[in-house]
């Protein structure tokens, strides 16, 4: 039997076996966020022979090549002005909308009472967001209407804000009322409807509602509430504020996303590239699954720490 033609088959296997080993006992000294990472590549190198490293290598050689670019931190933003303001559907909530007077017939209080809140925080939020996208019609007539609609739909909203704010004063400790108020003028806030003035103020009166939730029920915070007040002080420039949360939340919510992603803005802001790029190169290695967002900055910045 021939065995010529094998020999060098035999020997691209062997070698392929033998870099899968070492990559594999790398891994095993690796922290956490690297360990699986590593694997998976020295189980993708043994099952696939001299192609798998070859598109391995292939994929670091063209990374190595894009992190000689230049890259230029005023290109990147993490401004949300261009959202758009239409809204999706909320179908969690409003499947289980029902007619108030069979709510009633119900004796689960706490039920009735949120679909009072939904009800009336949801039909002031839908009105305003669907009447300010007809605000950027061509038609100079038709957003002239559009914003003396909204004047009054804005009124509707602050009344909404103000009678939510007053049951939570009335009542500081029940977490559901806080939590309600917090995210309705955290909507009202995001729509980015008021004029500059009104905007800010809003934002301190979000501030004090925030920090009622933070003094009678701390473990109702969420990552989540921690990134919203960071990114509201950094929107108007009160970096000291931004700080007050971002550090609260490096307390109190540790190792979780939107902490990192507080972090991460605060520091853009100030231009602390050291920082920034430390946090950064953190959340790569910890075992967190991360967003879009958060994955573009991994691909810009790699390497560049």
């Amino acid at each position: 039997m021939d065995i010529a033609g094998l020999l060098p088959v035999l020997i691209i296997l062997i070698l392929n076996t033998f870099i899968a080993f070492i990559v594999f006992i790398v891994a095993l000294f690796q922290k956490k966020g690297q360990h699986s990472t590593l694997l998976m590549l020295a189980w993708f190198i043994f099952i696939v022979p001299l192609c798998g490293l070859l598109y391995i290598l292939i994929g670091h050689f063209i990374s190595f090549l894009n992190r000689k670019k230049n890259v230029d931190m005023s290109d990147v933003s993490f401004s949300q002005d261009r959202e758009k303001l239409i809204l999706p559907p909320d179908q969690e909530t409003e499947m289980n909308y029902v007619p108030i007077q069979d709510a009633m017939a119900v004796s689960d209080t706490g039920s009735l009472r949120r679909l009072l809140l939904n009800t009336l925080r949801n039909n002031a939020k839908k009105t305003v967001s669907s009447i300010a996208v007809a605000m950027n019609s061509r038609d100079t007539e038709t957003s002239h209407y559009a914003a003396s609609i909204i004047l009054d739909a804005l009124s509707e909203c602050r009344s909404t804000a103000q009678n939510m704010i007053d049951q939570m004063q009335k009542h500081p400790e029940d977490v559901e009322m806080n939590l309600l108020t917090l995210e309705y003028v955290h909507e009202i806030l995001s729509m980015k409807i008021m004029n500059e003035i009104e905007q800010k103020t809003y934002i301190y009166i979000m501030d004090d509602v925030a920090e009622n939730l933070f003094t009678n029920n701390l473990w109702y915070m969420t990552a989540t509430h921690y990134l919203w007040m960071t990114d509201l002080f950094i929107s108007i420039q009160d970096n000291n504020m931004a700080d007050k949360w971002v550090t609260r939340a490096g307390m109190y919510r540790p190792y979780m996303l939107d902490t990192y992603k507080a972090h991460l803005h605060l520091y853009f802001e100030q231009k602390n590239k050291t920082a920034f790029f430390d946090c950064l190169d953190e959340l790569r290695e910890a075992d967190i699954t991360v967003d879009e967002e958060i994955m573009g900055l991994f691909r810009l910045y790699e390497g560049k720490a």
